[in-house]
Order: structure tokens, then C-alpha cells, then sequence
């Protein structure tokens, strides 16, 4: 795992996914980080970073890595970059993930609950629906050391 560029590449995976991507274009504040296999890209994940929150976003795995455990790895490496960088609190939207988010430790919470930083994300404020499950994570009990690496041949 290792921080990539938002490119055609990611693009197509996330789009795939049906995840938002008019926000990632060159110049975003989003830190992506990404799984290969084979020089493939398997898996992304990323993080906003709003303060001491941070919005954890654009979570992806292929189709054909599903299953795999892929999605809880690439989130244990965005929460540990989150300790590691300062971050206290992570967010996130979704509209089909919530059952996974919540066996990981994510709570709902009511969306008029979220941090101003996190509102007045692209993402928070007009590019996720409204329908979608507003949840957090306290990220302030994992250790802060640097993120573990993780295999990406694996």
C-alpha cells in the first residue's frame, strides 16, 4: 500500500464503484492511497483531512478482489496514516457500506451532527445524497505510530 495520484486509472475504479470523483481532480486536498496486484490497482481509499477530522472517502475495491478482506485493510491503513497525521476523528458517508463501516468500530450519527470542517466538505455538502448514513469513528486509541505496510503482491 502506498500514497498514489488521483488519475484515469483510480478514476475508473472509483467510477466503477459508483463513488463520487468531480472533487479529485488534480489539486485536491484528498490523500489516496492505493492496492496493487500485479501492477494492478485493486483497492483505494482516502482521506480529507478537515482539522483534526478527517472524512475517510473513496473506498474501493474491484469487483474480483471483493470478499478478500481487502475494504478492512485499506481502512486499518488510512486510520493508522490518520493517528500517524494528527487526526482525532474520522467521518464518512455511504449509502451501501454502513453494515461493514459499523463491524469496524463506525457509529451512525445524524448528519446535522457533523463537524463544520466536515459539512462544508464537496462531498459532505452536495455530492453525496442526502440519503446517505453520516458515520464516526474515534481514531484517538490507535496507536500513532506510521502506518503498517502492507504487502502489494497480496
Amino acid at each position: 500500500m502506498k500514497k498514489i495520484l488521483y488519475d484515469s486509472e483510480v478514476k475508473e475504479l472509483l467510477t466503477s464503484c459508483n463513488l463520487p470523483v468531480d472533487d479529485l481532480q488534480s489539486g485536491s486536498d484528498v490523500k489516496l492511497f492505493g492496492l496493487r496486484d500485479n501492477g494492478v490497482l485493486i483497492g483505494v481509499v482516502g482521506i480529507e483531512k478537515c482539522g483534526e477530522a478527517g472524512l475517510l472517502r473513496s473506498l474501493a475495491v474491484s469487483s474480483i478482489h471483493r470478499g478478500k478482506h481487502i475494504g478492512q485493510k485499506l481502512v486499518a491503513y488510512a486510520e493508522s496514516w490518520a493517528a500517524a497525521n494528527g487526526l482525532k476523528e474520522l467521518y464518512l458517508l455511504t449509502t451501501t457500506a454502513d453494515t461493514f463501516f459499523q463491524k469496524i468500530g463506525y457509529s451512525e450519527l445524524p448528519r446535522d451532527a457533523a463537524p463544520l470542517p466536515i459539512a462544508a466538505t464537496k462531498e459532505f455538502s452536495y455530492l453525496c445524497p442526502s440519503s446517505s448514513v453520516f458515520m464516526h469513528k474515534s481514531i484517538s486509541a490507535i496507536n500513532s505510530q506510521k502506518p503498517s505496510k502492507i504487502d502489494n503482491n497480496k
